[in-house]
């Protein structure tokens, strides 16, 4: 019987930003089973730790602001099982913040709704505004993506809830919130090749994801029309 659920926030590095899922996977199961706590395991012939993660970080990304679930099977305090986890962690793999889920909370990745995402461009900031503020401005621009035989469309003023730029050294430096759920993932590599053709960010940054905050008094204000 499932005892406690707590949700992680971590960070991942520039220095490890080729590193797959899978192996950050794996550092997080050896991390937590060096803290030794009473972690919650997976059935059958090979047993593993019961972890969830948002959607997996696409390779070459940083992040600053990842999340996973762990699974206990005895009830441990917050800031303690903060303070184990942190002893076996490095700075570029780290713990930011933690906070206790119900049990029967939707793993992260099913309850993600968006990502934002921050990278710099060599591009003038007066260039890079008037571009931003024209995207802003559209109802709707129609994007298809071809990766092998896999094609797709959608809106991807739609999937762009905002999109930020700013100057910076050298540059424009852009911020924006994409949507990650079930239903679409756009990526940013999408906004640059369709805003800025012929440019690469050296780096994309997820500084965030934005988990639907399930709350049955909210549910119930929507039901009778009372919460926007």
């Amino acid at each position: 019987m499932t005892t406690q659920r707590i949700r992680v926030w971590f960070r991942k590095s520039e220095r490890l930003r080729y590193i797959s899922h899978l192996d950050v996977l794996r550092a997080w199961e050896r991390s937590l089973r060096r803290a030794e706590l009473p972690l919650s395991y997976s059935q059958g012939f090979t047993p593993h730790p019961k972890l969830a993660f948002g959607s997996p970080l696409p390779m070459g990304f940083s992040s600053e602001g990842e999340v996973m679930d762990v699974t206990l099977d005895e009830r441990v305090e917050l800031p303690e099982f903060i303070r184990r986890l942190e002893e076996q962690t490095t700075p570029d793999l780290a713990v930011i913040r933690a906070e206790e889920v119900a049990p029967t909370a939707p793993a992260p990745q099913a309850a993600m709704l968006w990502a934002d995402y921050r990278l710099s461009l060599p591009i003038a900031p007066d260039r890079a505004a008037a571009i931003v503020g024209e995207f802003m401005q559209q109802d709707s621009l129609l994007w298809r993506e071809e990766r092998g035989e896999r094609v797709r469309e959608y809106d991807l003023r739609k999937a762009c809830a905002w999109l930020r730029s700013k100057a910076t050294e050298g540059g424009t430096e852009l911020e924006m919130r994409l949507r990650a759920d079930q239903e679409l993932t756009a990526r940013p590599e999408a906004i640059v090749t369709a805003l800025f053709p012929g440019l690469t960010p050296p780096l994309i940054t997820r500084t965030n994801v934005v988990l639907d905050d399930q709350s049955p008094a909210r549910d119930l204000w929507r039901r009778v029309g009372q919460y926007q």
